[in-house]
């Protein structure tokens, strides 16, 4: 697949990140291309997701966390003194493996991103609302229980209601930090084509330890190995003809 080089939405300059004196990524550099699946594969504890972290500055949170090297997003260093760093988290979205839901209504869980972003006119929460349903798949199938309480969701529906409420804040990137861990195959599927549909609007980032389902998902992928980035290129590229043994081993299923 050729892939159509652009400005770059985040660009990763000789990242090192640290907890306390444990070094969990080395010198990575790589660019994150807009409106593509950019999948980050390789066994756990490589350090995949401290990496996804460090893009919306979750990684703030985490004790004795620093870091060196550069993070740009659209051209602006991310990790500046007079970076706003709510704004970063509404424009970077994230969705995790387990479904962490509001304990509110199925519409106010999807309504809060709105809400917070400062719209409260109903009409407007009821479109957004409406709309990133239908962008998450799930609009059909709970339209008639909007405000029931979304623990009566199975939970590939609560997944795509986590979706859609990252999705209500219109983020420019939205990250899944491995969303189909929790879920079953049929499920998993319906992750897998929304993943591939949303990126018409938005650039994602795909963690997972699956490599079919990040060679049936991406564009483009990364192997991280041991906190560092092994290769990175095309998925085709990286599935078919990778350039490193390392990587050749991981796709094959003889390494991780």
């Amino acid at each position: 697949m050729q892939i159509e080089e652009k400005e770059p939405i985040l660009s990763i300059h000789n990242l090192s990140v640290w907890y306390g004196d444990d070094q969990i990524l080395n010198s990575l550099s790589f660019e994150v291309q807009p409106k593509q699946v950019t999948a980050l594969i390789g066994p756990a504890n490589c350090g995949k997701s401290t990496l996804v972290r460090c893009f919306n500055r979750l990684n703030d949170f985490t004790p004795n966390f620093k870091f060196s090297g550069e993070i740009l997003f659209k051209g602006s260093d991310m990790y500046a003194e007079k970076t706003d760093v709510t704004a970063i988290r509404k424009k970077i979205g994230m969705v995790f493996r387990k479904p962490e839901l509001f304990r509110y209504s199925i519409y106010e869980n999807v309504a809060y991103g709105a809400r917070i972003s400062g719209i409260n006119q109903s009409s407007q929460l009821d479109t957004i609302v409406e709309r990133t349903l239908q962008r998450s798949g799930l609009w059909n199938e709970i339209e008639s229980i909007l405000h029931g309480n979304p623990e009566q969701l199975s939970i590939g529906q609560r997944q795509r209601l986590c979706i859609a409420r990252a999705l209500a804040v219109e983020p420019e990137i939205l990250i899944f930090d491995e969303p189909c861990g929790e879920l079953d195959p049929i499920e998993t599927v319906k992750i897998e084509n929304l993943v591939r549909d949303l990126r018409k609007d938005c650039t994602l980032i795909f963690v997972t330890n699956k490599r079919r389902q990040a060679a049936r998902v991406s564009d483009v992928a990364g192997f991280l190995y041991c906190g560092g980035l092994i290769e990175f290129g095309t998925t085709e590229k990286i599935f078919t003809n990778p350039q490193d043994t390392r990587t050749e081993h991981y796709v094959t299923g003889r390494l991780g």
